[in-house]
């Protein structure tokens, strides 16, 4: 079992994508589109051609930003597992004594990157690495990594790395 029950209960918010990065993505989309199709108003059929692939471009790209608009997601410390619950409906769940190692990198200034959580797999069809969160993905990195370091049990290595020297 985990070392604190201090840690257990607290809960740390994802948001995914923020309002603003989404309505300037929104403006330059439309902004796009708008212009290709003053483009072709104006150049008259010989640019239907053109028209056309640039529509589907500019489809093609949305589609492409939907497939990897970060998803609002949280991460809960609870009794008896450490669970990451996303907006979609995705559930990620691995039991304190699954755990097996927890890395987390720093810039060599300091400045915390990214957490990365392994389990030991209990199938072969289960990977080592269950979930990674980086700086920009949660709210509160650092207040995660210390809820973690007092959560995690004993047979669990903490491991911490500085990369990008």
């Amino acid at each position: 079992m985990a070392s604190s029950t201090a840690a257990h209960g607290q809960v740390f918010i994802g948001p995914g994508l923020s309002t603003f990065k989404r309505i300037v993505t929104y403006i330059g989309v439309l902004g796009l589109t708008a212009l290709v199709l003053w483009i072709a108003l104006h150049e008259g059929v010989s640019a239907v051609g053109s028209t056309i692939v640039a529509i589907v471009f500019i489809l093609g790209f949305i589609i492409y930003l939907r497939l990897i608009a970060p998803v609002p997601f949280t991460i809960t410390l609870e009794p008896a597992a450490l669970v990451k619950r996303s907006r979609n409906g995705e559930v990620i769940e691995v039991r304190w004594e699954e755990l097996s190692r927890v890395k987390e990198e720093f810039f060599s200034n300091g400045k915390r990157i990214g957490i990365t959580v392994y389990r030991k797999p209990a199938t072969p069809q289960q990977k080592p690495k269950v979930w990674a969160v980086y700086r920009d993905d949660v709210t509160d990195i650092d207040s995660l990594a210390e809820a973690l370091k007092t959560a995690i049990p004993e047979t669990c290595e903490w491991k911490s790395e500085t990369v990008h020297d």
